[in-house]
């Protein structure tokens, strides 16, 4: 709850401040509540089990040089104006479950994209991403690891090659491998931010998953994107499905809010006795961010 204060709390303030165009920082805050659901049909026993998740995430982005919002929606300045950062972030969940304790877990990152640009570079308009991510789980403990190298192919286009480890604390180690193109589209009055990516990962013994995704955002304007997204993965014939809308307004030149819902629905697994097991989770989440 005092989370939730502390984001409508920063709304206000942001409200009240003078409005800025380019900036070196961003400062965010968000709230989500998700809902795993699963079903057991066709069973001796059929039950049902509902399982809700708190999560809470605060992050910060330091931008190399001062980025200019002045060649698009402000959603997508950073990107426009090719610009390199470091973000740092902290995540923290609780999950509530019904018949045990309730579980915690925390995650931190840092996450940095530098890109080369300057006159007569000979290597301007490519870019390197590196990142480290620690998760806990309950008690277990992930790390991961990615690299990406890539190149805004035109002023408005990157194509980045991507690499994954992650070493998890009980020895099941995977690499993932991928690949992510992102356009923008500029029109008279705002644009529209299309996405893709495919990728592989690799477990040792075992089939290798394999995962794609479409998405996009359409700007009406500089200030307000509507946004849309489609993922699936594949695991032995075994399919999962995830979509996600959201909305993101500017409120101001240097403040603007999100609010999102997601849905994942994987394959309903069949049962050797007839029966099936069918699951499903969503999740509404907001958030504030703030540049300066």
């Amino acid at each position: 709850m005092f989370k939730k204060t502390a984001i409508v709390a920063g709304i206000g303030l942001a409200l009240s401040a003078t409005a800025q165009a380019d900036y070196r920082w961003e400062l965010g805050a968000g709230a989500a509540r998700g809902t795993a659901d699963s079903e057991l049909k066709n069973t001796a026993n059929d039950q049902k089990n509902s399982t809700d998740a708190d999560i809470f995430t605060v992050d910060g982005t330091f931008y190399l040089d001062t980025v200019d919002t002045s060649k698009g929606p402000l959603g997508e300045a950073a990107f426009l104006d090719h610009a390199s950062n470091i973000t740092l972030a902290f995540t923290d969940g609780e999950v509530d479950l019904s018949d045990a304790d309730n579980e915690d877990g925390q995650t931190y990152s840092v996450q940095t994209r530098y890109v080369a640009e300057g006159p007569g570079w000979q290597l301007s308009g490519w870019l390197v991403d590196l990142g480290f991510e620690r998760a806990e789980p309950g008690d277990q403990e992930v790390d991961f690891y990615n690299l990406g190298i890539g190149k805004y192919i035109t002023a408005n286009t990157t194509l980045v090659l991507e690499y994954e480890k992650a070493n998890i604390n009980n020895g099941s180690d995977y690499d993932s491998y991928g690949v992510a193109l992102d356009h923008f589209f500029a029109l008279s009055s705002g644009g529209i931010k299309a996405r893709a990516n495919a990728g592989k990962t690799v477990v040792s013994g075992l089939d290798d998953p394999t995962v794609w995704g479409l998405g996009a955002t359409w700007y009406l304007n500089n200030n307000w994107g509507i946004g849309a997204d489609f993922e699936q993965a594949d695991y032995n014939g075994f399919e999962t499905n995830g979509y996600k809308v959201n909305v993101e307004w500017f409120i101001t030149e240097s403040f603007a809010v999100d609010l999102s819902y997601s849905d994942v629905e994987p394959d309903d697994i069949k049962l050797q006795s007839g029966g099936k097991l069918e699951t499903s989770y969503d999740e509404v989440a907001i958030s504030a961010l703030y540049r300066f």
